[in-house]
């Protein structure tokens, strides 16, 4: 059967994608109104278009380092927005590689964004920007008020359509494709390829550092909207030069990748890639000489984080604080680090994690060595108790969970933690 032996001249995009639109019209009018929506705001604030060069990122995993690469390459004034944060809103906007303040974003929404909020309701009785919505906008305010030359700007999930693809673009990245988002994506590759390339443009190069099976589905969904498609070679990982000289393959493939899109621009300049680093936030971010925290969450993301510590600290057993959002399989995202634990406690992930007691119920059918503690700051004070001089605690499975655990801000931990209060979940209309 074709599902089982999947046969790439078969795989038609534009075809592929016109049946999912016809079968899930409802979803997909909603999705193109809000790229309309957003399509007017900007072409309000910027009616001659935004004067910086917009370069738009997707992919399973690496987007924010593939970013952060970027930032560091470019020669001139960079600009970005990212999501999720880990603790703070503002982690989501970097002018030239440092945090936007606090100060800074409640001037632009007091005095931009919020009036042009209420002119946008009353053109559009019932609507209003949404969360992502504002960010863009925020974001793209800072780019103009800073004279941002590069704006890079990541996609939470799939590309074809986000709020994002009502921006123009000088360049589309995707990373990879791997198993994320399943129930909104697609269950299968092919159907998580068609969404990420969505993001292509007419015109407008497309990046990619994505392996087969994946690639020749990428290549062909990217053609199909008219983009010059560039595929990272494997000959391109050799000119790359990370700081540290033990480094698992991905990292190098971000780096590679990075470097490519800036030599498309700049052919004459040459990266000097050994100065650059990923220091993301909680990405395995050393929060004591003992401590890691990493924001895996899908079972890609864990698979890189083994890798990650199987090339750092060889033959080693770790001890794990876990916690997992929304409808996330246990078994299938943390499976790649069961040959690492020794120990692993099961803790909340605020207001989308799922129950610690079922996930531990799960995981107990691979891994006996289980325990559950149900507050992540009560959990990680008890763990770094029972930490021996040789043993190593890594925190990972959920941004959430690591920011309750870590979050040195108690009133911004609170916000991140009851994230949507005022909305009723079975109505949601705003209280």
């Amino acid at each position: 059967m074709i599902k089982n032996t999947p046969l790439l001249e078969l795989f038609e995009p534009a075809y592929l994608v016109t049946l999912d639109e016809i079968y899930h019209s409802h979803w997909v009018a909603r999705k193109r109104q809000r790229i309309v929506f957003l399509k007017e705001a900007v072409s309000h604030f910027w009616p001659h278009g935004h004067p910086s060069q917009l370069i738009h990122v997707t992919g399973t995993n690496g987007k924010g380092t593939v970013i952060h690469y970027l930032e560091q390459g470019f020669t001139e004034n960079t600009g970005s927005w990212t999501g999720p944060h880990v603790f703070d809103y503002a982690e989501r906007f970097h002018i030239n590689g440092k945090m936007a303040s606090h100060q800074e974003i409640v001037k632009t929404y007091r005095e931009i964004l919020l009036p042009y909020q209420e002119c946008f309701k009353k053109a559009h009785a019932g609507e209003s920007l949404s969360f992502a919505e504002l960010g863009i906008l925020l974001a793209l305010h800072l780019f103009e008020k800073y004279q941002v030359k590069w704006g890079m700007m990541e996609v939470g999930a799939g590309g074809r359509y986000t709020p994002l693809m009502a921006l123009d673009v000088a360049a589309c990245i995707l990373t990879n494709v791997g198993h994320d988002h399943p129930k909104t994506l697609g269950t299968e590759l092919w159907q998580r390829a068609l969404e990420k390339a969505g993001i292509a443009r007419p015109g407008i190069p497309f990046f990619t550092s994505a392996e087969e099976p994946a690639l020749g589905y990428v290549c062909k969904t990217a053609e199909a909207e008219g983009a010059a498609v560039y595929v990272l070679q494997t000959k391109e990982l050799d000119g790359v030069c990370l700081q540290k000289n033990k480094e698992p393959e991905f990292k190098r493939r971000n780096l590679a990748l990075a470097c490519k899109v800036i030599t498309h621009f700049y052919p004459e300049l040459d990266p000097k890639t050994h100065r650059m680093d990923d220091h993301l936030p909680a990405r395995f971010w050393h929060v004591a000489p003992n401590i890691i925290a990493d924001v895996a969450h899908n079972v890609n993301k864990v698979g890189m984080l083994t890798e990650q510590l199987k090339t750092t600290y060889p033959g080693r057993k770790f001890r794990f604080l876990l916690g997992l959002t929304r409808n996330r399989d246990v078994r299938e995202v943390f499976s790649p680090i069961l040959e690492l634990a020794e120990h692993i406690v099961i803790t909340s992930a605020s207001y989308a994690g799922q129950d610690p007691d079922d996930l531990a119920a799960l995981l107990r059918k691979d891994f006996h060595a289980i325990e559950v503690i149900p507050d992540p700051t009560t959990a990680l004070q008890m763990e770094k108790k029972r930490l021996k001089p040789k043993d190593i605690l890594v925190l990972t499975g959920s941004a959430y969970m690591i920011d309750q655990a870590l979050n040195p801000n108690p009133y911004i931990q609170h916000l991140n933690a009851t994230f949507g209060r005022r909305i009723i979940s079975n109505s949601m209309k705003i209280i």
